[in-house]
C-alpha cells in the first residue's frame, strides 16, 4: 500500500512544493468546521452552520490551494492558512451573532477568494506604479463623492449607494493610496533619502518634489475629517510617515507627521464635537455609562466577564453591544474564547503582518516592496488601534479588524491585497 508520502510522487510538481501550506489550510479547516458548529444553539444549527459555514469556507480555501499547485506558483505558503485561520473566526464570531450575517460575511469571503489569484498570479503588478496618480486621483474622486453624495450612518457618511449595491469607497482608497505613496517614493527614493532643503533642523526634499505628494495627502485627510472617518483619517496619516520613513530612513519623516499629527489632534478636539466627544469618553467613559460611553463600558464588562478560557461559543452577551460586528469582533471573542482565545487571534494577526514584513524588505522591486509595507502598515495599524481602543490605550476608532470584522468592501480588499503580498512573494523577484 501506498502512503500519503508515497503518493505524492506521482502528482504534479507544484503539489509537492506546496506540501506545507497544504498541512496548514488541514488543520485550519478542523478548527473552521469545529468553531462554527460548536457556535451553533441546537443540533440543526450545529449540522447547518459546520457543514454550510465552514465547509464552504474550507472548500473555498482549498480551491485556492489546488490553483496555486496546478500553476506551479511559487508564493509564500503561510499566508493563505493564516488568513484562512482569522476568516474561521470571523464566521465562528458571527454565526454566534446571526446566521444571516454570517451567510452574508461568507458570500464576500468566496467573492474574495475569487480576487486572490488575480492579485497573485500576474507578472507584472510592478508597472502599476506608472499610473500611480490616476489611482490617487481616483481614490479622492471616490472619498468626494461619499462625502458629498454618500449614505449616512451613525454620525459618518462612510458608504456610496449604487442601486442596491452599497460599498464602503475607504477600504478600496486606502490600497489606492498605497499605491500613489509607493509609486512616487520608489521614483524619487534618492531624492527624499538624501534630502537638500532645510526646515528649521530638518532636511527635506525640494517643495517641487515634496509637493504633490503633499497635495493630495492633504487633501485626503481633509475629504475624511468632512466625512467625519477619523479612524481613517488617523490609518491614512500613519501609513504616509510609515511608509515616507520606510523608504528614505530618515527620521524626519517620523517626527514631524508625530508633532503635526499631535497639534492637529488637539485643533479638532476643540473644533468639531464629535472628536472632543470621542476623547472625552475614552477618559472617561463612566461618566456617562449608559449614553455616550456605554459601547466602551459594556466592553470593559465582557472582556472581564470572559476570564482567562471563555464562557463559551455562542453564549456571550457581547454580541448586544452596539456594532460589535463591525467595530468590536475582538470583544465577542475575548468574552466567548476568554484571553487565550484573543491572544490566539492577535497571534495570528501578527504573523501575517510578520510574515508580509518580511516578504516586502525581501523583495527586490522598490515599488512592490513599498506597495507591501503598504498592505501590511495598514492592517497592523486597524489591529494595533482597534485592540488599543478596546484596552482605552487609544480612543475607539470605528475601524475594523482585517479578515474578522464584518463587512463586504472590507473582506474583498484585504484579499485581494493579501493576493498582491502573495505575488510579491514570489522568489522570482527576490533580490
Amino acid at each position: 500500500m501506498l502512503s500519503g508520502r508515497g503518493l505524492e510522487k506521482y502528482l504534479p510538481a507544484g503539489f509537492r512544493a506546496r506540501r506545507h501550506e497544504r498541512r496548514l489550510l488541514a488543520l485550519v479547516a478542523v478548527i473552521a468546521l469545529l468553531g462554527v458548529s460548536l457556535s451553533g444553539r441546537s443540533s440543526f444549527d450545529v449540522w447547518h452552520q459546520g457543514v454550510g459555514l465552514g465547509g464552504s469556507l474550507v472548500i473555498g480555501l482549498f480551491c485556492l490551494h489546488l490553483l496555486f499547485c496546478f500553476a506551479g506558483f511559487s508564493g509564500d505558503e503561510n499566508l493563505l492558512p493564516l488568513c484562512g485561520f482569522l476568516c474561521a473566526l470571523s464566521l465562528t464570531t458571527l454565526a454566534g451573532m446571526s446566521l444571516s450575517l454570517a451567510l452574508r460575511q461568507l458570500r464576500w469571503m468566496l467573492l474574495g477568494f475569487t480576487l486572490i489569484p488575480l492579485g497573485a498570479l500576474p507578472r507584472h503588478w510592478e508597472s502599476l506604479a506608472n499610473y500611480r496618480y490616476l489611482v490617487g486621483v481616483t481614490g479622492l474622486g471616490l472619498l468626494f463623492l461619499t462625502a458629498f453624495f454618500g449614505v449616512e450612518q451613525w454620525g459618518a457618511r462612510l458608504w456610496f449607494e449604487i442601486g442596491p449595491v452599497r460599498f464602503q469607497p475607504g477600504e478600496v482608497v486606502r490600497l489606492g493610496l498605497g499605491v500613489f505613496i509607493a509609486g512616487i517614493l520608489s521614483e524619487n527614493s534618492q531624492l527624499f533619502a538624501h534630502p537638500t532643503a532645510k526646515l528649521g533642523p530638518f532636511s527635506i526634499p525640494e517643495p517641487r518634489h515634496l509637493m504633490p505628494l503633499l497635495s493630495i495627502w492633504v487633501l485626503f485627510l481633509f475629504v475624511l475629517i468632512v466625512q467625519r472617518d477619523l479612524g481613517s483619517a488617523v490609518l491614512y496619516y500613519a501609513l504616509f510617515a510609515l511608509l515616507s520613513y520606510a523608504a528614505t530612513g530618515q527620521i524626519v519623516y517620523l517626527v514631524l507627521p508625530a508633532v503635526m499629527g499631535g497639534l492637529g489632534g488637539a485643533i479638532a478636539a476643540l473644533v468639531f464635537p464629535h472628536v472632543a466627544t470621542r476623547f472625552e469618553i475614552w477618559l472617561d467613559p463612566w461618566a456617562s455609562p449608559r449614553g455616550a460611553g456605554y459601547q466602551i463600558v459594556q466592553t470593559m464588562f465582557a472582556l472581564a466577564n470572559g476570564g482567562w478560557l471563555g464562557i463559551g461559543l455562542g453564549q456571550g452577551l457581547a454580541r448586544t453591544i452596539p456594532a460589535s460586528h463591525t467595530d468590536l469582533p475582538l470583544v465577542v471573542i475575548g468574552e466567548e474564547l476568554g484571553f487565550a482565545g484573543l491572544t490566539g487571534c492577535l497571534t495570528a494577526e501578527f504573523l501575517l503582518a510578520a510574515k508580509g514584513l518580511a516578504i516586502s524588505f525581501r523583495c527586490g522591486h522598490g515599488f512592490l516592496r513599498l506597495l507591501g509595507l503598504s498592505v501590511v502598515i495598514g492592517w497592523s495599524l486597524s489591529v494595533f488601534l482597534v485592540a488599543g481602543g478596546l484596552l482605552r490605550l487609544v480612543p475607539l476608532t470605528g475601524l475594523v479588524t482585517p479578515f474578522i470584522s464584518y463587512g463586504g468592501t472590507a473582506m474583498v480588499t484585504n484579499l485581494f491585497s493579501l493576493g498582491l503580498l502573495l505575488n510579491i512573494s514570489r522568489q522570482e523577484i527576490w533580490s
